[in-house]
């Protein structure tokens, strides 16, 4: 699953080509409606540098962790230290 917090086409377009099935999702899904649909994992993808711009995705990955696997890159760190509490102003 594609958690689209701006992600660019060849991020999934690399994914099928090889061999998964990418489903994606806005940003703004919450976690209990990414858990319904079973992921396989979860791929948080780029968006705005300033993980305060989309507190609702830290919040939806925190409630992610250990729940299901989770990657991701550029805004995906940012919310994973968010998850531990630190301020998030940059």
């Amino acid at each position: 699953m594609l958690l689209d917090c701006g992600a660019k086409y060849n991020i999934s377009r690399e994914l099928l080509k090889n061999g998964c099935q990418v489903n994606v999702v806005p940003a703004d899904t919450s976690a209990e409606e990414i858990l319904k649909m079973k992921p396989d994992g979860v791929l948080l993808s780029n968006g705005p540098g300033d993980p305060a711009a989309v507190k609702y995705v830290v919040k939806t990955t925190a409630k992610l962790i250990g729940k299901v696997p989770i990657f991701g890159y550029a805004l995906a760190s940012r919310c994973w230290a968010g998850y531990g509490g630190p301020d998030l102003q940059t």
